[in-house]
């Protein structure tokens, strides 16, 4: 990595520290690409919004989809934070088949995570979890290259927006993740949970 990729990179996380489950930027994912493989950039950032530390690792294998928020990468487990799981057992599913939620979730995750993306960053905050649970995370893929444009996959919204996963609510009904309270409010008027 170069001195001028590397300080890119380090402006770009200072620009996030004020919301550090901000969706990057693609050129900020594609600083930690390496060709031939897929990448794991684990971010953690303190209560004040500030990056505190970041692990790189090689993925050998593939990313196991646990569920519709869960995954396993690089031996690490990773929920997708303030969402919860398979709404409905069945979902409309590319456009018009009706699929069990959870074989959705691991054919479009699934495809997502081993077939197409160079780079996988997950944003947390810094916790003192048992290190056996699952970190509450948001994560994002680079995908594209070769001809094709590089693009963000934004792994939380597309759960929420195929009706895969819903917004959990705190007690009172509060949202977990009012960012994403469109993406649900457009799948639910899609149609996409609820196929039984």
């Amino acid at each position: 990595m170069t001195a001028i990729t590397f300080a890119t990179g380090l402006a770009n996380a200072a620009e996030d520290s004020a919301r550090p489950y901000r969706e990057p930027a693609a050129n900020y994912l594609r600083q930690f690409a390496q060709a031939g493989g897929r990448v794991f950039v684990l971010e953690r950032f303190d209560a004040d919004g500030r990056l505190v530390t970041r692990s790189v690792d090689k993925v050998s294998g593939d990313v196991a989809i646990d569920s519709a928020i869960d995954r396993t990468i690089a031996g690490r487990k990773i929920k997708l934070r303030g969402l919860v799981s398979c709404p409905s057992e069945k979902v409309i599913y590319q456009r018009s088949e009706t699929w069990s939620c959870l074989d959705a979730a691991r054919d479009y995750a699934g495809t997502i995570y081993n077939k197409r993306a160079s780079v996988i960053l997950c944003k947390t905050l810094v916790l003192s979890s048992p290190s056996e649970q699952a970190i509450p995370s948001s994560c994002f893929l680079l995908v594209g290259g070769e001809g094709e444009p590089f693009r963000i996959v934004n792994d939380d919204d597309s759960m929420v927006f195929l009706g895969l996963a819903v917004i959990d609510r705190a007690s009172g009904g509060l949202s977990r993740r009012p960012d994403l309270e469109g993406s649900e409010a457009l799948s639910k008027s899609m149609g996409f949970q609820n196929a039984d």
